[in-house]
């Protein structure tokens, strides 16, 4: 009796870790907002880095837009960084020379990911102009296709990939953390 009851809760414990962090029901012109807490992902400990608002609204079009950001900047001059392709660390630095990092996290990022990992429902609208987008103090909007068209509600998972920035003696804009994922659960309700 008592391994089935801990197997029962392995279970729940396991299924709970590869839920969403954050469940959205959005219609079209509804706009919901998140604070998105920003956690290193290189640390075995979670290791706070700050909070994202992110606004979600759907247009009538399927177009998913997120609005990053708000007028205030983002603590302790960070930024937060988001790419439209992966990218190897050492190409960036070849666009922008105002980038950098410490040896640590260029070895263990040698490729920054895109920041909508592959997924077959949803996908950037359009490749960001640079290859990236920054987000400091104004508001970022990002716009995503969703690529099915059902007329009913549905339900899907998909994970943002965001990189935060800080200035350092060297750099105006050095990168900290590859943050871990922000797994969203989004509920389209036409």
């Amino acid at each position: 009796m008592m391994k089935k009851f801990i197997l029962i809760v392995l279970l729940i414990w396991s299924c709970s870790e590869a839920a969403a962090q954050y469940s959205i029901e959005i219609a079209p012109h509804k706009p919901k907002k998140i604070e998105a807490r920003l956690i290193d992902g290189s640390k075995t400990t979670d290791n706070y880095l700050m909070n994202l608002p992110l606004t979600f609204s759907l247009t009538d079009k399927n177009v998913l837009i997120i609005m990053m950001g708000d007028d205030a900047s983002l603590n302790y001059e960070r930024s937060v960084w988001l790419f439209s392709k992966d990218i190897g660390f050492a190409e960036l630095q070849k666009k922008d020379r105002n980038v950098g990092a410490s040896k640590s996290f260029k070895n263990q990022n040698k490729t920054l990911n895109r920041f909508l990992p592959y997924h077959e429902k949803i996908r950037l609208f359009r490749p960001f102009e640079d290859g990236y987008e920054v987000i400091k103090k104004n508001v970022k909007p990002i716009l995503l296709e969703i690529t099915t068209s059902s007329s009913s509600s549905e339900t899907f998972l998909f994970a943002l990939q965001f990189y935060v920035t800080q200035p350092d003696a060297n750099y105006p804009a050095s990168f900290i953390a590859k943050c871990k994922p922000i797994q969203i659960e989004l509920t389209i309700k036409k």
